[in-house]
């Protein structure tokens, strides 16, 4: 079974091996490769100790060196005297102590036996490792739960929960992301340790359940609330009401492989946690967001589509615009997908009887073709045009220029500076 590694992993390869030390590529990046995935990171595992590994390569960072971990560094084009380096973490073979804390071994034992590093490992999927000398090492059956779609435990899955609760969410986050299974017996050990979950830090929590709703499986997020963990996520995570989620994804795409939702970036977390938050309002999603601290830019834009996903906006010019005001422009286009690709599912048909998400989008083309007035930037009249024309600095003058901006939301031809002033100067 022949992985082609990238120049540099076979230079770090060649490099430990030359000095009399076994390496190799280990985990997912070798789990990826085998699916025809391109891998986003390249880890490597040695018999080498981390003060050796240093001794061999010129540069490297001390990353995680009690654990035995360090990261080389090597310019991302052969040859290269500057350019930008790249960092490749190297780990000696380890067993891991005690986890007292439910996340971190107490110590660390460096071992020389592959097989036994590999053992430490949470699922079996990432407990391979290649080199082009000896090919693939697959101690736990790896590759047969790849053919079979199953995430699985290495050993005893008690065991390998009890160790790191984060594994619990890595379990289903995996699922989501492969479109696994989560076997029989770890799903039911699962089950019995999310309350471990309360020893997670809420930044880490965050970003498994970030790579869940970003993959193209969002629905899986279901299954947090079927096995319990929702509750461990933050405070008001297990209020929510997931099922719209699954309804777009597990329907509405199985009919159409291109329907809306799918046109927006799985990149943006702010969408994906906009559609799992749907129909909360704005400040309730802010709330629940800071607990998971996420970015302020995700919250804002997130809680704006959770609260307007499921509200009804008549088929208007003036409805939309008024709408639009409370976010820009690309917000609103993206709100509207969403509004596409959520018509049908019982909670949109309930909350937004009667709307015409195609009607809004010809609206939205329109106003933008037009370039109709929206926001109060948008007035042909400023602040210092009122001044000039004599109209005293306060309150007032707020009133004069929202007064204006209505009017030419509906009338967007009166945004002009000889009809305004007539009609609002006196």
């Amino acid at each position: 079974m022949k992985i082609q590694l990238p120049e540099n992993v076979k230079k770090i390869i060649g490099s430990l091996e030359a000095a009399g030390f076994e390496a190799y590529a280990v985990g997912g990046c070798v789990r990826d490769s085998l699916l025809g995935r391109v891998p986003e990171d390249w880890d490597v595992t040695t018999s080498a100790k981390p003060e050796e590994v240093k001794q061999i390569f010129r540069k490297t960072v001390d990353t995680g060196i009690a654990h035995g971990t360090v990261t080389v560094l090597l310019r991302e084009q052969e040859g290269e005297e500057e350019g930008k380096l790249k960092g490749y973490e190297v780990t000696t073979y380890r067993v891991d102590g005690e986890y007292k804390d439910g996340r971190h071994p107490e110590t660390v034992t460096f071992t020389p036996s592959i097989s036994e590093d590999l053992r430490r490992r949470d699922f079996t999927i990432n407990a391979m490792a290649y080199n082009d000398r000896d090919g693939l090492v697959d101690c736990f059956a790896g590759v047969e739960d790849l053919r079979a779609g199953i995430i699985r435990c290495v050993g005893d899955a008690d065991e390998r929960f009890s160790e790191d609760a984060l594994r619990l969410l890595r379990a289903v986050r995996f699922g989501a992301q492969l479109d696994f299974t989560i076997e029989e017996k770890t799903e039911a050990a699962v089950k019995n340790h999310v309350e471990a979950l309360e020893k997670v830090s809420r930044e880490r929590i965050q970003a498994e359940l970030s790579k869940l709703l970003c993959s193209a499986n969002p629905q899986r997020v279901c299954q947090l609330f079927r096995l319990g963990m929702a509750s461990y996520i933050c405070p008001g995570f297990d209020q929510l009401y997931p099922d719209s989620l699954r309804e777009v994804w597990e329907t509405k795409q199985e009919k159409d492989p291109h329907f809306p939702m799918g046109e927006l970036p799985l990149s943006k977390k702010y969408l994906r946690y906009g559609a799992l938050l749907c129909g909360m309002e704005e400040e309730q999603s802010e709330k629940l967001l800071r607990e998971l601290k996420l970015d302020n830019d995700t919250i804002k834009k997130a809680a704006i589509l959770a609260k307007y996903v499921f509200w009804y906006i008549p088929d208007d010019r003036y409805e939309l615009k008024k709408v639009m005001q409370k976010m820009t422009p690309e917000l609103m286009r993206e709100l509207i997908a969403m509004k596409r690709a959520f018509a049908g599912t019982a909670n949109y048909d309930i909350r937004c009887y009667g709307e015409d998400p195609e009607a809004l989008c010809r609206h939205y083309d329109e106003v933008q073709r037009r370039d109709e007035p929206v926001y109060l930037s948008d007035l042909i009249i400023k602040g210092s045009d009122l001044l000039a024309a004599g109209v005293n600095p306060g309150p007032h003058m707020g009133e004069i220029l929202s007064a204006m901006l209505e009017d030419v939301l509906r009338t967007p031809v009166h945004n002009s500076i000889l009809y305004l002033l007539s009609q609002y100067v006196k």
